[in-house]
């Protein structure tokens, strides 16, 4: 019987992907498994997400250490959140010490992100030879040939959205498994006109919220929606953006004062802290594109969104594909700043559409997302997946994902 779980983030517990493994974890505590949770560095970054039932732990402290749980043994599942070198490397050492069974997480188009900050075409970085590709892949990114035969060792793997599955080699054990957000911190707020005060926000001015990092992948899309609030404001209908995030890499131009005039920069926010930046806003933005990066993923930001009955932008891609436009959201093909400036401004002049649209954000959350499910779900897939079977050699194989040669993220 599986009792102890190893999670194992490629970032500390300020990244996108922590609340997910935060959550799923504590609805694994409740149904009987002792969690773990090991992160790079920065263990105690954690209390940011509220009170937790698993243990967090820093990699090194593990490979000193070890990692023992209240029954004696150590783990016997490891779940590793993307095939990242960083997680990788981590997770190999835990396995051969402890036996365990590996499961990988997969949430983005990988190699979509290496391509996009290396700046090299996909193409030109499959063609490199493994030598080659060990100097030039950093931690932080997904090695194309490495993470195959990683993803070929697993006994299973989980995907946040089903297109992902392209990418999970033929015969592997795949689930799908949506996010969601926790329903005692989001959850439907009024708007407080003392906090809009407080962040000094206009009296008249429709509030976009972005609660999010800018990094390579999501650059153009972030500089879309500063753009989109510039646009607004120039043409006479006042719009603030509250941003909470950090910017690793620089996307606004030589100049961001046009960009910056419009926004109230928060940095680094706690995560319970963002509920109520999220009562803040009047529209919520998901800014974007069908394609190659926004196909592939399932933006962590999407649950909290839908769970706090304000109107969401966001284009006809990954989650938006189970949705209808004009009543769980405000669809677009293309949410470039020009799409992103005209939806507010439609939304915010026709009441009917915003309470229609506040109601079916919520309504689609409550019918689609929940993390009790999903933690059931979980369980039954490694207690299924995980029957007695030797673990997978490791063996080179082609890489499968070639064939998107001409790409592959928060």
């Amino acid at each position: 019987m599986i009792a102890n779980i190893l999670f194992v983030l490629y970032h500390d517990f300020t990244s996108n992907s922590a609340p997910h493994v935060h959550a799923i974890s504590e609805e694994l505590s409740s149904l009987g498994y002792e969690c773990q949770i090991a992160v790079p560095q920065n263990s105690e970054s954690i209390a940011g997400l509220g009170p937790c039932a698993a243990k967090a732990v820093d990699f090194a402290d593990v490979k000193t250490r070890g990692l023992v749980y209240s029954n004696g043994r150590g783990p016997d599942i490891i779940h590793a959140w993307t095939p990242r070198e960083v997680v990788r490397q981590f997770c190999e050492s835990v396995r051969a010490r402890y036996g365990s069974r590996l499961f990988i997480h997969l949430e983005d188009n990988e190699l979509h992100i290496l391509a996009g900050n290396l700046g090299k075409p996909l193409s030109d970085i499959l063609a490199l030879s493994r030598a080659d590709l060990d100097r030039l892949i950093p931690l932080p990114f997904s090695h194309p040939i490495r993470a195959t035969e990683f993803l070929r060792s697993a006994t299973g793997v989980t995907v946040i959205i089903d297109k992902l599955r392209e990418f999970v080699p033929a015969g592997l054990p795949t689930l799908e498994l949506w996010p969601s957000a926790s329903r005692s911190l989001f959850k439907p707020r009024p708007q407080s006109a003392s906090e809009r005060k407080f962040y000094g926000i206009p009296n008249n001015s429709t509030v976009l919220v972005y609660t999010g990092n800018t990094h390579g992948a999501n650059a153009p899309e972030m500089r879309s929606l500063y753009l989109a609030v510039a646009i607004l404001n120039r043409e006479g209908h006042s719009a603030t953006l509250v941003r909470a995030g950090r910017d690793f890499c620089s996307f606004l131009g030589p100049d961001e004062t046009w960009a910056r005039r419009h926004s109230i920069e928060l940095g680094i926010t706690p995560h319970h802290d963002i509920p109520r930046l999220l009562a803040l806003a009047d529209v919520l933005v998901q800014p974007g594109k069908p394609g190659e990066f926004n196909d592939y993923r399932f933006p962590s930001k999407l649950p909290e969104f839908l769970s706090v009955g304000r109107p969401v932008v966001l284009p006809h891609s990954n989650i938006a594909r189970y949705m209808t436009h004009g009543e769980h959201g405000y669809i677009v093909s293309n949410l470039n700043a020009v799409a992103i400036a005209d939806a507010v401004r439609t939304i915010m002049e026709d009441r009917d559409l915003y309470n229609r649209l506040a109601a079916g954000s919520i309504r689609f959350f409550e019918s689609h997302l929940n993390w009790a499910v999903s933690a059931r779900k979980l369980s039954d897939f490694y207690q299924s997946a995980a029957q007695p079977a030797e673990v997978p050699a490791l063996m080179p194989a082609p890489i499968p994902l070639s064939r998107h040669a001409a790409h592959l993220h928060d």
